[in-house]
């Protein structure tokens, strides 16, 4: 569908202003020049959006609503329309002007603090947005949908004790995501014990997570990095490896590391496990072990070269160069795959898109946990 002008979708603004209105307030029976006939003022807001000039449109609107029971609907109705749209600095100049308003219920001026600081969320103003929240957390009926704003809020700020806090009291109301969530912040507060080296700190933190959620492949990979610290480069070994076994997406960024930690003597020993293991899952689980060697220059490697004939065989792709290079020249070919694997973006977020030559365990876009996924095509040019 083709995205529509912005005149239009003001146009859509005024009519749902317009309808709602009607329909509250009986316009065509109040109006002084007879039932059916258009308020003046309602004609010069539609002229105002039809001449785009939004602002001047959201004056006389705002003229329109007179804030009483029967019209707040249409100020929140159409504050999350400005939201949505994107347009924020509108959105908090209807909801400023309910809470202007001398005579607001109490149940209603919460609302329009909850809409207020969703308002400067959306505008990127964590501070205002975050004491709002907390204001309106308090408020035992919006309580939770505040408490999961203000998790957003602390995650952005990337206050993972409060992230932590906020969902530690949506838990109490059934309210909280999975688990797995409240086992990431303990993750991050881990890798922040790692960074400043508090040895105790981060196995309290990882002890906390796998409560939270059971064992879980991104606390392996911190273990194994306090294990490595600690000179226990075999804890750390077998670490990683049930990492890389658990979240196949680890691969690319952790089988360099791993195969340091092995050294050159136990590289094929370590490459022919993942392979053997890729082998008795389907396609898709050998392509991760080929793309994740072949990036790390790896294409020489004997365990690899079954593994990556079959990949190449089925990729029509990968067949078609290496065609083009000729079949003597496996090896070779193979590793200029390497390196075209090496500069792409090998993640996709399964939720909103995103696309990036770093694995994350939460989207940078949408936010979202566990939402990153290998993603590595290989495009002739």
């Amino acid at each position: 569908m083709a995205e529509l002008p912005p005149y239009a979708w003001f146009l859509i603004l005024a009519a749902l202003v317009a309808g709602i209105l009607a329909g509250h307030h009986g316009w065509g029976r109040r109006w002084p020049r007879g039932r059916g006939r258009v308020n003046a003022d309602y004609l010069t807001g539609l002229d105002y959006l039809v001449s785009e000039q939004p602002d001047r449109a959201l004056d006389t609107f705002l003229r329109l609503m007179d804030a009483n029971p029967e019209t707040l609907e249409t100020h929140f109705a159409l504050g999350t329309l400005y939201r949505r749209r994107g347009e924020v600095e509108r959105a908090i100049r209807i909801h400023r002007n309910l809470l202007a308003r001398p005579s607001l219920a109490a149940e209603h001026r919460e609302q329009a603090l909850l809409a207020l600081a969703q308002d400067y969320l959306r505008a990127g103003l964590l501070d205002r947005a975050e004491r709002l929240f907390q204001q309106v957390s308090e408020v035992p009926r919006l309580r939770a949908a505040a408490l999961d704003a203000l998790r957003g809020v602390y995650e952005r700020q990337r206050d993972w004790a409060q992230a932590l806090e906020a969902y530690r009291r949506l838990a109490t109301a059934d309210r909280a995501p999975p688990r797995s969530v409240a086992a990431h912040y303990l993750c991050e507060l881990a890798a922040e014990a790692l960074a400043r080296r508090d040895r105790e700190a981060v196995r309290s933190a990882l002890r906390q997570a796998r409560a939270e959620a059971g064992p879980s492949p991104r606390a392996a990979v911190l273990r194994a990095a306090l294990a490595e610290r600690d000179g226990d480069t075999e804890l750390a070994v077998r670490l990683l490896q049930w990492a890389v076994r658990e979240a196949p997406q680890l691969l690319s960024e952790q089988l360099p590391h791993l195969l340091a930690l092995s050294g050159p003597e136990r590289r094929d020993a370590v490459l022919e496990s993942l392979v053997s293991r890729a082998e008795e899952g389907d396609v898709e689980d050998l392509k991760r072990v080929v793309y994740a060697a072949l990036a790390a220059n790896l294409a020489d490697a004997a365990p690899l070269r079954g593994a990556i004939e079959r990949v190449f065989a089925q990729d029509p792709t990968l067949q078609a160069v290496r065609e083009a290079g000729g079949g003597s020249h496996f090896a070779r070919v193979a590793a200029e795959i390497g390196i075209l694997l090496s500069h792409a973006e090998q993640y996709r977020c399964n939720e909103c898109g995103f696309t990036g030559r770093k694995f994350y365990w939460q989207c940078p876009g949408c936010h979202s946990w566990d939402s990153f996924a290998p993603y590595a095509i290989v495009k002739l040019r």
